[in-house]
């Protein structure tokens, strides 16, 4: 009886309507399938003991060591399959590009700057405006100051970052135009008043985005994240509370030293609680009694991320052909980047900024009722960036061919990169003629005109001695008075299109054709 009743309710039951198309010789292609991934899984696994050269590691140190001993790894101070640097790309570091995969992509650290990553999601914007409403309006300080003079609403909060500020330092709330510092280099974006509370607080989730080669485009976004709070409950901005820093900023660094800051030192980390630092998981169950559909979110995140990467590669190769020159094909690079998503009422997310050095640290300060500080391991940032930049190195080790077949590994998810050519990247190919293809870093004044030989670059409005004058007048307010760099040049090529009155992609295209 208990066998036939076992029976009644197999999935291959023949009285299961809703399964009479499943074939055997589906199930068959299914079993082999799935043992052809789990072979594929295991090849990947089983990895040779990774030599991790640490001589230039810094604040990620304890974490790297910490992996070495977990996985078995090898600790090395000169050539290894791994090279882990602390600080950006240097000339210095050159020769080990071709020696060993490095965890930095030079220029990465320019392009991270609030300044340039505003202008290059700005000009998709521009172009794109459908795919690229993911960040807040955002305006570059002081060159924008008057467009943003023009478009302020007295109604609204910005807020205020400065161009290289890191942790929270120097952000402020802005409510009144004379509030704002017009000399400083400083990115002021729509300040999302309405954002998603759990626990009544503000919070936003940094969420890790790992880039392993560029041709082909070859990225992935990590399963796990952080989400870091605030240490007192959120209202709208209004004159009294909007210099509280612990209200209206998630920085870590600053709300740890909140009385207000809880670290949680339960046993289980996935569970939901009241740290002011939680996991991803975490925040998913919150998310999930609040009514939230978690899939939607991921999907928006995944395109807002997808979008963003998608504008970086331009500028990217671009970097890596300056760097390399004729080796470019020779290097070995990734990099884990740190996504910055803040989450409003309606479960939206918002791209507040993308960070090139993501904090590796494992230990957190613990203030004592005395006022001094102690530090200590914490559980959720050991766990969640043991799996970010442990599942990175063993990827970094992967051949291009081999990551090509996978869809994910271990916590990584990869990400689907449309790579055809955009308006950015035929730039590209035009600064890289005007340059020799040596990929220089400025162009002058005589090699932007050489332009105006190609086929149709001079009307009768605007002759050959216009270009000097619309060089000159592009690069008026940069350091190099006599020098044009590549995102000086695209706002010179559009100027171009505008006073030939042409369409600019044409315009680009058979400036192409006429190498």
């Amino acid at each position: 009886m208990q066998q036939q009743q076992l029976h009644d309710i197999s999935p291959w039951n023949q009285n299961n309507d809703d399964l009479l198309t499943v074939t055997e010789q589906q199930v068959d292609e299914f079993k082999t399938n799935y043992e052809n991934f789990q072979q594929q899984q295991d090849k990947y696994k089983k990895q040779k003991v990774i030599k991790v050269n640490t001589i230039n590691c810094r604040g990620e140190t304890r974490l790297i060591r910490k992996l070495i001993s977990k996985y078995n790894w090898k600790e090395v101070f000169n050539d290894g399959d791994i090279c882990m640097l602390g600080l950006p790309f240097k000339q210095q570091n050159y020769d080990e590009y071709f020696t060993q995969s490095v965890n930095r992509f030079p220029g990465m650290d320019l392009l991270a700057h609030k300044t340039q990553s505003s202008f290059y999601l700005n000009k998709f914007a521009q172009y794109f405006p459908d795919e690229y409403q993911f960040f807040p309006k955002t305006y570059i300080i002081p060159d924008e100051f008057d467009k943003f003079q023009k478009e302020y609403k007295s109604t609204r909060t910005y807020i205020a970052k400065p161009d290289a500020g890191s942790q929270g330092d120097g952000i402020y709330l802005i409510k009144n135009l004379k509030d704002i510092k017009n000399y400083e280099s400083i990115v002021i974006q729509s300040y999302i008043s309405k954002p998603l509370l759990i626990d009544k607080k503000k919070f936003d989730l940094r969420l890790y985005v790992l880039i392993t080669s560029l041709d082909p485009y070859i990225c992935y976004i990590n399963k796990e994240g952080l989400a870091r709070f605030c240490t007192v409950d959120y209202e709208k901005p209004n004159d009294k509370n909007i210099k509280n820093p612990f209200m209206h900023l998630t920085n870590y660094s600053l709300n740890k030293r909140n009385t207000n800051f809880q670290v949680y030192n339960g046993q289980n980390i996935l569970d939901i609680n009241e740290g002011t630092k939680r996991t991803y998981s975490s925040i998913k169950k919150n998310l999930e009694i609040l009514g939230y559909n978690n899939k939607d979110i991921e999907d928006e995140i995944e395109t807002l991320v997808v979008a963003y990467l998608k504008s970086l590669l331009p500028f990217l190769e671009f970097n890596q052909k300056l760097v390399f020159q004729k080796r470019v094909s020779e290097v070995k690079c990734f990099q884990v980047l740190g996504f910055d998503i803040l989450l409003d009422e309606k479960g939206k997310p918002w791209l507040l900024e993308v960070n090139s050095n993501p904090s590796l640290q494992i230990e957190h300060e613990v203030f004592q009722a005395n006022g001094k500080s102690v530090f200590e391991e914490s559980l959720i940032d050991s766990y969640v960036k043991e799996l970010v930049v442990g599942d990175a190195i063993k990827l970094a080790m992967m051949s291009k061919e081999d990551q090509e077949e996978l869809q994910g590994f271990e916590s990584y998810k990869k990400l689907d990169i449309d790579q055809s050519e955009t308006i950015f990247s035929k730039i590209m190919q035009i600064y890289g003629f005007l340059s020799g293809y040596k990929f220089q870093e400025y162009l002058t004044s005589s090699k932007f005109q050489k332009l105006a030989s190609f086929p149709q670059m001079i009307s009768q409005t605007f002759l050959k001695h216009d270009y000097d004058l619309l060089f000159r007048k592009i690069i008026l307010r940069s350091c190099n008075t006599n020098l044009m760099d590549f995102f000086q040049f695209i706002n010179a090529i559009e100027q171009l299109a505008d006073k030939l009155n042409q369409d600019l992609e044409e315009m680009l295209d058979r400036i192409i054709q006429n190498f």
